[in-house]
């Protein structure tokens, strides 16, 4: 049967007339006149007695009327889902993140995403880089996101670079150093220091920098990751050098200062998706609202 011919019909029956069916829906009479008659050839038996310019329904029309009413309100539930797709308003996005990115930029991005699509879910995973990488090849994860990342990456996965970030120098306030401009190895020699442990892959970029000063890599401190690193460093424990993202997300109240390592290590922030499968517009959209968390991050 003719959904649209249908429908035109069940205009017919609401407004009791053609002409009120045809401003209802906004088409010509003779359109409504045409439907109806294609219809009823369709059915092979009338829906309405013709008495002058009038249409009278038949038992036959308020039978067809009543029936059908399932079927336009699954179409118009159908309706409402395609237009929630096409506004990106319903279905699930599956994210991992490293936690220099889980803990700093991800939440108020998901925050955002998610004040406007009631109807979507987020499932959020924070792990190691090897970890993301892992779920994003195995397609469990739409999408991954980590610092760091081998370029040779490119030949197995999608990568997007969404921006650089620089290392610092997370000290406590009272520590020796606190007020300097810059800070390098040379002037980390004689403190305490808090390394990350050499499966971290922002490790080997403080070791060369380290082993090109002449200066003895000796932590008296060594954990798996930067915010980890940061906690200890705003306990007294020592210093560390860790991500821009990690430092930022450190309390404002004087207890902890960060300064900039010299020389500058610059990370690429990146996001990864699989080859083999097209990511879909809501992880995009994700995507986008992370980018605009990133920004107003670095803003404020």
């Amino acid at each position: 049967m003719n959904l649209r011919l249908l429908g035109i019909f069940r205009a017919v029956m609401a407004n009791e007339s053609t002409i009120g069916a045809a401003r209802s829906l906004d088409i010509s009479q003779p359109a409504v006149s045409n439907a109806i008659r294609q219809l009823e050839e369709e059915l092979g038996f009338a829906l309405f007695d013709r008495v002058g310019n009038r249409l009278a329904a038949r038992e036959e029309a308020r039978v067809l009327l009543k029936e059908s009413e399932a079927m336009f309100l699954f179409a118009r539930k159908l309706d409402d889902v395609a237009e929630d797709l096409k506004e990106n308003r319903v279905g699930r996005v599956r994210v991992t993140a490293t936690p220099q990115l889980g803990h700093t930029v991800l939440p108020a991005a998901i925050g955002k995403f998610l004040a406007s699509r009631p109807k979507v879910k987020v499932v959020c995973d924070v792990v190691d880089s090897h970890q993301v990488i892992e779920s994003t090849e195995a397609l469990t994860a739409d999408f991954g996101m980590a610092i760091a990342l081998e370029p040779e990456l490119s030949d197995s996965l999608k990568m997007v670079l969404m921006t650089a970030i620089e290392m610092v120098c997370v000290l406590p306030a009272g520590h020796p150093l606190a007020n300097r401009k810059t800070i390098t190895p040379k002037d980390l020699r004689a403190h305490p220091f808090i390394a990350l442990e050499n499966s971290a892959r922002l490790s080997p970029l403080i070791r060369t920098a380290f082993s090109q000063a002449g200066v003895p890599f000796s932590p008296a401190v060594e954990v798996r990751y930067s915010e980890t690193a940061c906690l200890l460093a705003r306990a007294g424990a020592g210093a560390t050098v860790v991500d821009w993202f990690s430092a930022s997300m450190l309390p404002r109240d004087g207890s902890v200062v960060s300064i900039p390592f010299r020389p500058q290590i610059m990370v690429n922030v990146w996001a990864i998706f699989p080859r083999q499968r097209p990511p879909s517009r809501l992880a995009y959209a994700l995507l986008e609202e992370v980018n605009e968390s990133i920004s107003r991050l670095r803003d404020g």
